[in-house]
């Protein structure tokens, strides 16, 4: 593992600005605010001076076999109120970290696309006989965010590959002076790891899970102002536990300080999968610090782009004008098992006022608000400020859809009503946001993939609530255009794997070829003879559905396959570099 010197180490945080918006993300997986000032640190447009975003974070939760909550989750905190921590988990079985490894991660790496376009023709240009470096690259020197990505971990309690990277030399291991270079999405990208089991949980005082989170920001330069005023984030998600946790629940915290916090109203739209704020009145004022947009206030929003896999059932689910269907993402394509949760649930809660729905204190009110439950246990309420002033009040999902859910998804039962929207009485205290995701099993070893936006959008007329129009017409091309992203299909093996066809390498001429595969059957491991052009590549076994089970970097000469752990069966190998893609096929006994 390459560890930064201090002075990189000691950066905490980076800062996406390459497009019309300057975003801070901490190295333990905060999003937004200045911890020095707790000020916040989510700019849009830049250079104006006006913050969208205060704070946000990821929430993990679910029941263990002997009925245990565990719980991580992420609101204000610095590293001294906080359940997250910096770096990779153990695959060891013990999914644990050390003080040596949390630092060597302590660190944001920015990398932009023009670094590593430049980086891959310089040493293409080595190569070349008819190009002269000294005049097509003079003066050259990689860059030390090339240097210190962290691509590789030579802790052997460790997964030996961490952040992804294009094999120049294809000898299976990251060298940046032989060419190699990271993968990265957008035209500028932020990559962190964090995990829940560095220290105790000094947020929510919930029991650990085991999770690791690898993070990519990204964020583009494009010349349009739909795709330039939006931040991406992709989050792999690994459960480096022993415990398969049941009635699993992954959500987002945001808390939308929109300008000035004081007058904002959130909002809910299901179908696009969509939590927004926007500005109470038309006149956004500054207050307690920070500066207002003013008049004709913008719209702002987070959109759940792809969620965590629903449990296996052996089928292609339909799509339908229910829960997970009519949000979700993979049914009805023909594919057995690839489906996504959309927004499950969508909650509101208040800085002050009513306990029942202020921000959470104990661990059941972390996991209540992921279930669409008040603090006190109370399901969500249609109408008003959402807890029920009625003997028979009609429960439902989402905060504040208005007019987004015709249908009634949102209501259990299905029962039309009217539309419902944050324009009730007081303008304060300030509201924070949580979505929800689930329930599914997250076993133990599990990986799931998700995306999400942040999207900004202002009307040149109309209103606060003609912003909201725009930002949900914003919002349909932020989801059109991330479904062209290379890790659409399937992201984990796309983006591991299929790094080399983002810079432009197509797979149309690559060599094929078959995969020798030994003993079959086997019980506990399988030899791989690697040829030359597969070291470096990206082995994936699947199973009889289509899932992934295992990945791992082939290496010069043998490799060794653990099947140990895998349920009897047939699984499908596949092999994919630069330059070759070799499958076969190995029974488990």
């Amino acid at each position: 593992m390459i560890v930064a010197p201090a002075v990189v180490s000691a950066q905490a945080y980076g800062e996406l600005n390459i497009g019309d918006v300057r975003a801070r993300f901490h190295a333990h997986g905060l999003i937004g605010c200045n911890l020095a000032t707790n000020t916040a640190a989510f700019e849009v447009p830049k250079g104006g001076g006006v913050h969208a975003l205060y704070t946000a974070g990821l929430w993990v939760a679910g029941m263990s076999s002997d009925n245990q909550l565990k719980l991580a989750a992420m609101q204000y905190e610095s590293g001294t109120e906080s359940d997250y921590y910096t770096g990779p988990l153990s695959v060891d079985g013990t999914a644990s970290t050390n003080a040596t490894m949390m630092a060597a991660y302590n660190n944001v790496v920015t990398v932009t696309r023009d670094q590593v376009e430049q980086h891959l023709a310089y040493h293409a240009c080595l190569g070349d006989p008819n190009c002269d470096p000294a005049i097509a690259f003079p003066g050259y020197q990689t860059p030390q965010s090339i240097i210190y990505w962290p691509a590789m971990n030579a802790d052997p309690d460790f997964a030996p590959y961490q952040a992804p990277f294009i094999d120049f030399d294809l000898d299976g291991v990251y060298n940046p002076a032989a060419g190699d270079v990271p993968c990265i999405l957008g035209d500028q990208a932020l990559y962190f790891v964090f995990n829940d089991k560095g220290g105790p949980h000094l947020l929510t005082g919930g029991q650990g899970i085991g999770i690791e989170v690898q993070a990519m920001a990204f964020a583009y330069n494009s010349g349009d102002p739909y795709l330039d005023q939006t931040v991406f984030v992709h989050y792999h998600l690994i459960n480096r536990g022993t415990q398969t946790l049941t009635n699993a629940r992954v959500g987002l915290f945001n808390d939308f300080d929109l300008g000035c916090g004081e007058d904002d109203f959130v909002g809910t739209d299901p179908a696009r999968n969509l939590t927004y704020v926007y500005n109470g009145d038309e006149l956004d004022q500054g207050c307690l610090g920070a500066a207002g947009y003013g008049a004709q206030p913008p719209a702002f929003g987070m959109i759940m782009i792809k969620g965590p896999y629903r449990d296996d059932n052996g089928m292609d689910q339909e799509v339908s004008s229910l829960l997970p269907a009519w949000n979700g993402t993979g049914f009805g394509d023909g594919i057995i098992d690839n489906e996504k949760h959309g927004l499950s649930t969508a909650m509101h809660m208040y800085r002050a006022g009513d306990p029942c729905c202020t921000d959470p204190v104990q661990p059941s009110h972390y996991y209540n608000y992921l279930r669409g439950i008040w603090k006190d246990g109370t399901p969500l309420a249609y109408g008003a400020a959402g807890y029920p002033v009625t003997p028979t009040p009609t429960n439902c999902l989402f905060s504040f859809p208005g007019d987004s859910d015709p249908d009634g998804v949102g209501i259990p039962d299905g029962s039309l009503v009217a539309p419902w929207s944050d324009m009730y009485t007081p303008l304060s205290p300030d509201r924070r946001t949580i979505i929800s995701m689930g329930p599914f099993t997250l076993e133990a070893g599990a990986h799931h993939d998700l995306l999400l936006a942040y999207v900004y959008a202002r009307a040149e007329s109309g209103g606060a609530l003609a912003s909201v129009q725009a930002l949900q017409s914003r919002v349909d091309s932020v989801t059109a255009f991330a479904q062209t992203l290379p890790l659409w299909s399937n992201m984990r093996e796309v983006f591991q794997g299929g790094c080399q066809e983002q810079i432009g390498q197509g797979v149309a001429d690559i060599a094929e070829g078959s995969l020798r595969l030994y003993p079959v059957p086997a019980s506990i491991s399988v030899q791989l003879d690697a040829p030359k052009e597969l070291v470096g590549a990206l082995l994936t076994l699947r199973d009889a559905t289509g899932r992934v089970i295992l990945q791992q970097r082939v290496l010069p000469d043998r490799n060794t396959i653990d099947v140990s752990r895998l349920a009897p069966g047939l699984y499908t190998c596949e092999a994919l570099s630069r330059h070759a893609r070799f499958t076969g096929r190995l029974v488990k006994e």
